[in-house]
């Protein structure tokens, strides 16, 4: 049974919880498919471990699952556009090209336009002064971590990409005050991302969290936070218009240290590289 007759006449006993997060799905029918768990939660009054329960007695692994399918019912249902708003599922490549195109450009513009010098300043200052950089990020984040880390190790930083739970909660309890960690997490409310760097902090680690603009757990216990724009719908989650703008935002912080160390910066890369032309022959 689909979603949307389900949530007319569930298949299961429904609690009263149940019931109030159903009446809530179906007063948010229109865009519930983009908050996350805790948005939900915090709007609806139900718990997280309650929604994540109610996901699955309507017969989804999670949250997520139930997301997207009821995203893609809305779709099937009224012709929408959601996996891009502007794009039609009947238009010529080169069309959605353009449009693609465009949206890049846009989100680029816009993470350009919210961009604070002196939070880029102050990031910096503490790459350098770090003894080891621990670039922590999960999923599509974490293919962030590891090109920062390959970035910055090519030019002589003590740095270490994480992108697993376990890596990171281990790595993170004993870090101490000469560590930085920069999390990349796209919503800044990713459980394991959130623990381990509450013990990173607790352990005397400075936090740069790199998120999409917008309040967030991870925002809130970070010393420094480098926003980016991103307009991704739930269908979009990893598309590459978000990672090019954390890209972008990582890439600003490691042209800023080139500039500051640009000496030094510039005799590793010539023997970073001369190695790997060295032992490629």
């Amino acid at each position: 049974m689909s979603i949307l007759k389900q949530l007319e006449e569930p298949e299961f006993k429904a609690t009263k919880s149940d019931k109030i997060l159903i009446e809530y799905i179906k007063n948010n029918i229109e865009d519930v498919f983009y908050k996350s768990i805790s948005q939900i939660s915090k709007e609806s009054g139900i718990g997280e471990a309650t929604i994540t329960r109610f996901s699955k007695k309507m017969g989804y692994s999670g949250l997520q699952d139930f997301k997207v399918t009821l995203a893609r019912e809305i779709s099937s249902h009224k012709n929408r556009k959601i996996i891009n708003r502007s794009i039609e599922n009947d238009e010529e490549v080169m069309e959605s090209a353009r449009k693609l195109f465009n949206s890049n450009i846009r989100i680029l513009e816009n993470t350009f336009n919210i961009i604070d010098g002196d939070d880029i300043e102050k990031a910096t200052d503490l790459i350098i002064n770090a003894k080891k950089i621990f670039f922590m990020g999960i999923g599509y984040s974490g293919m962030t971590a590891e090109d920062s880390n390959y970035k910055f190790t090519r030019i002589g930083f003590n740095c270490m990409a994480l992108d697993s739970s376990h890596n990171m909660i281990m790595m993170a309890s004993i870090m101490n005050e000469e560590d930085v960690v920069v999390a990349i997490s796209h919503s800044g409310e990713t459980d394991e991302m959130i623990k381990a760097v509450n013990i990173a902090k607790s352990n005397g680690a400075s936090i740069i969290s790199v998120t999409e603009n917008k309040n967030s757990r991870l925002k809130d216990i970070s010393d420094i936070n480098l926003g980016y724009f991103s307009g991704e719908s739930i269908l979009e989650t990893g598309s590459i218009s978000s990672k090019m703008a954390q890209f972008f935002i990582i890439d600003l912080v490691y042209t800023q240290v080139v500039k500051e160390k640009s000496s030094e910066v510039v005799e590793r890369k010539i023997k970073t590289t001369d190695a790997i032309k060295l032992y490629s022959e």
